[in-house]
């Protein structure tokens, strides 16, 4: 009965701990992994400068071709792309 008892504790531990890690996963950044070669990146994707230019750049090119937009900018003024700067001050002058 013992025995019985020390592996249904240690079966309960261990579905115990994959649940927590599985519950408290860190942030984890798709671009900045690929880009680096590292397997996490520790942040967010959507905070992530490289990811939001290369999202803005596909936006850009999308509107360009005439490619319907589905969303209007999601993003912001966040990490804006050289181009859109150049745009932005092309428009004020």
């Amino acid at each position: 009965m013992l025995a019985i008892g020390a592996l249904l504790g240690c079966a309960s531990t261990l579905l115990a701990l994959a649940m927590r890690r599985r519950l408290t996963r860190t942030p984890h950044c798709g671009w900045c992994a690929t880009a680096s070669n590292w397997p996490t990146s520790q942040h967010d994707a959507l905070l992530c400068r490289g990811y939001v230019q290369d999202r803005r750049r596909e936006r850009l090119r999308d509107i360009r071709h005439g490619h319907p937009v589905e969303e209007p900018n999601p993003w912001g003024e966040a990490y804006l792309l050289d181009e859109e700067i150049a745009q932005r001050t092309g428009a004020d002058a």
